[in-house]
């Protein structure tokens, strides 16, 4: 576990992977991506001390309005190999709400790579301020992330469920979310291309002079979550809004009950 791309492996699986079967029988650990994505992949077959085998497929999702989706997948079966990453802390059967961070020694940056390739989001608003943001449904690995995030950028975050979804929706913006990039995601990393260069872009971002307009837009049912689920300058920055009309929207929010 102190190896770091094993460290990114683990990551990346509690994420995006699934692990049936049992660890003292037959069973399999399967790793889906876009086939956009596939290169990864095969780089991690290639580390994997074990048979492994990628395929591709295509199918229609909820999200694709029947059109094809094309994925590529990584499995595997060799039980020592699966008893490995199970004891690492992925688990089989259903995992969202029970993972979270390996116990003992492990490399920190490259776990949180592949949380974030996995769960995760690297990009920049509308207004144009970087952000990094990650979704779980699990309590231990919102904590986990929160205390990163405050060791790594020296923000306080305090991770609550949104009551759309009832998952964690954690986000750091501005010099934040580049400082939190630029620790995990380093040159010559295992990671997603996409989002390794989404990251490089971020650590390119300055700070700009002067205040950034206000957007006067109605609220929707999506605005009033981001306001419910996120500190009150994140809110801001995300929805093109001012503090104080964030702080106003929010007390009118709990008045409605």
């Amino acid at each position: 576990m102190e190896s770091p791309d094993v460290s990114y492996i683990v990551g990346l699986l509690q994420t995006d992977g699934c692990h049936s079967g049992d660890v003292e029988k037959k069973g399999k650990i399967g790793l889906e991506l876009a086939v956009r994505d596939e290169a990864l992949l095969h780089k991690i077959a290639a580390l994997l001390p074990c048979n492994a085998r990628v395929s591709t497929r295509q199918r229609t999702t909820n999200f694709s309005a029947g059109r094809l989706y094309e994925t590529a997948t990584l499995t595997f079966s060799a039980q020592p190999v699966r008893r490995f990453f199970a004891g690492a802390g992925v688990p089989t059967g259903r995992k969202s709400n029970s993972v979270g961070p390996p116990n003992g020694r492990f490399s920190a940056p490259d776990y949180v790579r592949g949380l974030l390739d996995g769960d995760g989001s690297l990009g920049f608003t509308s207004r144009g301020y970087p952000f990094v943001s990650f979704v779980t449904a699990s309590d231990d690995l919102a904590r986990y992330l929160a205390g990163v995030i405050n060791d790594v950028c020296g923000v306080t975050r305090r991770p609550g469920r949104n009551a759309r979804d009832g998952v964690f929706n954690i986000m750091v913006t501005s010099s934040a979310a580049k400082a939190l990039a630029a620790w995990c995601y380093y040159d010559g990393c295992l990671g997603l291309e996409r989002k390794v260069l989404s990251a490089e872009a971020i650590g390119a971002w300055t700070v700009p002079s002067g205040r950034y307009g206000v957007r006067r837009a109605a609220w929707t049912a999506e605005a009033d979550d981001v306001v419910r689920s996120l500190p009150r300058v994140d809110a801001a920055v995300q929805l093109g809004r001012t503090e104080k009309s964030i702080a106003m929207r929010a007390w009118r929010l709990v008045r409605a009950g």
